[in-house]
């Protein structure tokens, strides 16, 4: 039997963490009136607060004059755009409470599961607030459309901002994909994660598609060696988070069996964008990528 060990768990249960504090608009503790039409408001005097880089990337292409503070996040740290607004959170520390509502926002935006306990505080004073949950694609367009009402301004449409994930019809590939997100555990995505939809959209071939999630995180199933060998894809997908994920793969005593490795199909991505959505930019990129594949 193979067996991983006790830290390896706990290092992949912060990875996830991580994951879902970063992504259907789910929780709205005070409905937003939907205007049911979009305007091009350039006097906009709405003031709103993005805690994660998604929505901040998402409030700056709809509204930048509307963005007042944002995450410590390095997806924003390099844009320009974003270099003078106010920062009200640090890695994975709850974001500063006091002074976002010193900011006297009129809307909070943040991530369900990682951002509820703030949320709720906020909402409590009276400020409107958005948790968010980016599972797929259809989403993605209600987050945008429902940030577009209202804040009264155009619905840009994701396709423009995100050119390369406008995939037309097609059949499923013939060719078998499996994603890891981890090397000890195993953790592959189903259909239930945006990973696991974003594959489906290019028609990719995921054998974990249909699986059900056992390892605790909506989405993700754990794997054992000898389901890997078992399915033994013709492509592997490897998750690039920082700490060499392709040499640990590869170190481990069965990968060398795996037909995928066997015939170098091994793909290396950004957590960004295929795993976390993280930014427009990031998606367009796993996107581009998945095309390549």
């Amino acid at each position: 039997m193979f067996k991983f060990k006790r830290k390896h768990l706990s290092s992949i249960i912060l990875f996830l963490s991580l994951l879902f504090s970063g992504c259907s608009p789910s929780l709205k503790e005070k409905s937003i009136t939907e205007t049911g039409s979009f305007k091009n408001n350039q006097t906009n005097n709405k003031r709103v607060v993005a805690l994660t880089s998604l929505t901040s990337d998402l409030v700056d292409r709809l509204s930048p004059i509307s963005l007042i503070a944002i995450p410590d996040s390095r997806l924003l740290k390099s844009k320009e755009q974003f270099k003078n607004k106010i920062v009200v959170s640090q890695g994975r520390n709850p974001p500063n409470i006091e002074k976002i509502i010193a900011l006297k926002p009129d809307l909070v935006l943040g991530a369900k599961g990682f951002h509820d306990k703030a949320l709720f505080k906020i909402n409590d004073l009276g400020i409107e607030v958005i948790s968010t949950e980016i599972k797929n694609w259809n989403d993605l367009e209600l987050l945008t459309e429902e940030i577009s009402n209202y804040l009264d301004v155009d619905n840009q449409s994701l396709y423009l901002l995100a050119p390369s994930c406008n995939q037309s019809p097609g059949e499923v590939s013939t060719d078998s994909t499996i994603v890891l997100v981890s090397s000890s555990p195993l953790l592959s995505p189903n259909k239930k994660s945006w990973a696991g939809s974003i594959l489906n959209k290019f028609y990719i071939n995921n054998l974990i598609r249909d699986i059900q999630s056992k390892s605790g995180f909506d989405g993700y199933v754990t794997l054992s060696p000898e389901t890997l060998l078992e399915k033994n894809p013709d492509n592997i997908i490897l998750i690039d988070t920082g700490n060499d994920m392709k040499e640990l793969f590869l170190s481990k005593s069965y990968s060398s069996n795996l037909k995928a490795v066997k015939n170098n199909n091994i793909f290396t991505f950004n957590y960004y964008g295929l795993i976390n959505p993280g930014s427009i930019d990031s998606i367009n990129a796993a996107c581009k990528k998945l095309i390549e594949l």
